[in-house]
């Protein structure tokens, strides 16, 4: 053992106390949450640091970057049998767990919370049209055949195999046909119909002939046909590299024009919420210990238009009911590849709050580039630390009180924890902070204590709080136009009796109080947080 002198053993612990704090959680007795939207885990304030889907092998980077919590769970992972064998992993690496619902949890001593499945609100699309697939034909989920009647030209439905593939399209009340329209969806590599036959109520009332072509090929019927139920079958196929084909749109035409086959889809959520709610109340009375999680994409924002105001109006509020802590995804620059939208963290984070009333509120905070929906890796923006600093403060200024980070990466290639070096050490700089400064963060807010005056006009989120005989103000420069801002800070309360100066803390400087106000400049994205003594 070395002979550490005193001075370097005090710095020593002074440097390692907050990596202590990290990985020393205490198991879990209870979990509450406050009115004033805190989780507080054994009577105290807890500030969830969570990182999102990751195997065990991962367990130690997270740690690493001052990562406090893993939320989700997939069948598997990471070797595991099941969740409860997860759950095992998660407690021996000292982290907290917020999973999916099981049984075998109950009272296990790392389970902060249950939570619901990924984004309910999630639309996708759904067709009242009858169209059925004909024996021996593959169903692509991704393509269903509705798209061949829902009058896209863009969409399209995979007929594997091609090769004899059959399909009826059956319509609500009989209807007089006297042409038919074929498009048919012609890329490299894939069979291509030149015959379909068309029965309707099992009769052959016509045979078409259609030519490697994109775009439509109508067809004439030999005399008008009355039928609700149309059966198409391709009879002759050019062969290509794969056994199937596709085709994009089919249509039949009355003597007016009308396509009969002709059906919109419509959007729904992924769950209703209603069916959340459902969950919500079996898993509660099962194990009301826990709280529930819910995450939703950002699409409650109007700045998105995924769903009319009415709709949004009827379904977030139904939603927040079937939850205890709600949180959301916007990822500005990894799921949009738009630095320019930064500011919509901090306001979707604010009109959740807004909406969920007394529950806590969290935000995934994008970590790296490399998204799926992005286009090519070296046309994808790079998601900086300053980013994720600013996103961080951005949603705890908006009202969050727990923070998780979107770690996957699908390029170059698929994983689960992609982020680079560099946003590693920016990682665990934030969240070090983070940590430390909790018991501050999650402190009762002062809502009347606190008013900027900030020149040239930019965007600028601030919130205040006191803990112990300090007040803290805690701030960022939200603004997507990257302009630097001198903002001054009005405190009525506090006067210069109280205070000379104020503390900018990690900063080594401080900051002359007058009158109750004090000024700072903000660069852009920056990030800053202040200590005075509070108002006796």
């Amino acid at each position: 053992m070395r002979n550490w002198s005193l001075p370097v053993l005090l710095t020593l612990l002074l440097f390692v106390r907050p990596h202590l704090a990290l990985s020393d959680l205490p198991a879990i007795e209870s979990v509450t949450t406050t009115p004033n939207r805190v989780i507080v885990v054994n009577g105290r304030p807890f500030l969830p640091i969570m990182a999102w889907l990751q195997p065990p092998d991962n367990f130690a980077i997270l740690k690493k970057c001052g990562i406090n919590t893993t939320a989700g769970y997939w069948p598997g992972s990471g070797g595991t049998k099941d969740v409860a064998d997860y759950m095992t992993r998660v407690r021996e690496a000292g982290l907290y767990g917020v999973m999916p619902y099981h049984p075998a949890l109950h009272n296990h001593p790392n389970l902060l919370a249950y939570i619901h499945d990924d984004e309910p609100d999630l639309p996708r699309q759904v067709s009242d049209a009858k169209v059925t697939p004909g024996e021996g034909l593959r169903i692509n989920a991704r393509t269903p055949l509705w798209r061949m009647v829902d009058g896209d030209e863009s969409s399209w439905s995979v007929l594997d195999p091609l090769e004899n593939a059959t399909w009826t399209v059956t319509l609500n009340q009989p209807e007089t046909v006297q042409r038919v329209a074929i498009w048919v969806t012609v890329s490299p590599g894939l069979s291509l119909p030149e015959e379909v036959v068309l029965s309707a109520e099992d009769k052959e009332v016509g045979r078409f002939s259609l030519e490697p072509k994109r775009g439509k090929q109508e067809f004439a019927l030999p005399s008008p046909v009355t039928a609700q139920e149309w059966r198409f079958t391709v009879t002759k196929v050019k062969p290509g590299e794969q056994v199937w084909g596709s085709i994009s749109e089919i249509a039949a035409y009355t003597a007016e024009g009308k396509n009969v086959f002709l059906s919109p889809p419509r959007w729904v959520p992924r769950a209703m919420p209603e069916e959340t709610l459902k969950v919500y109340r079996a898993v509660k009375a099962a194990d009301p210990s826990r709280r529930m999680f819910m995450t939703f994409t950002g699409y409650f924002h109007p700045h998105f238009g995924k769903w009319s105001d009415e709709q949004r109006q009827n379904l977030y509020p139904a939603y927040i009911q079937a939850t205890d802590v709600v949180g959301f995804d916007i990822y500005p620059i990894y799921g949009w590849n738009k630095p320019e939208w930064i500011h919509l963290v901090y306001e979707a984070t604010e009109q959740l709050t807004a909406l969920g009333g007394h529950r806590p509120v969290y935000a995934w905070i994008e970590t790296s580039k490399g998204g799926q929906y992005t286009g090519d890796l070296e046309r994808q923006k790079d998601v900086r630390p300053e980013h994720i600093r600013a996103e961080v403060w951005m949603a705890l200024c908006g009202g969050a009180t727990a923070i998780g980070y979107f770690t996957h990466i699908w390029k170059p290639s698929y994983r689960q924890f992609g982020v680079p070096e560099e946003n590693q050490v920016a990682l665990r700089a934030i969240n070090d902070q983070l940590t430390r400064l909790a018991p501050a963060i999650l402190s009762k807010r002062n809502t009347r204590e606190l008013r900027l005056s900030i020149s040239p006009e930019v965007r600028i989120a601030a919130f205040s709080t006191e803990y112990e005989e300090f007040m803290y103000v805690f701030a960022v420069n939200y603004d997507s136009g990257l302009k630097t801002a001198e903002v001054t800070f009005h405190i009525p309360s506090v006067d210069d009796s109280q205070s000379a100066t104020v503390e900018v803390i990690d900063e080594d400087r401080s900051l002359p109080l007058r009158d109750g106000q004090f000024t700072d400049t903000f660069a852009p994205l920056a990030v800053h947080i202040y200590r005075l003594r509070r108002p006796r």
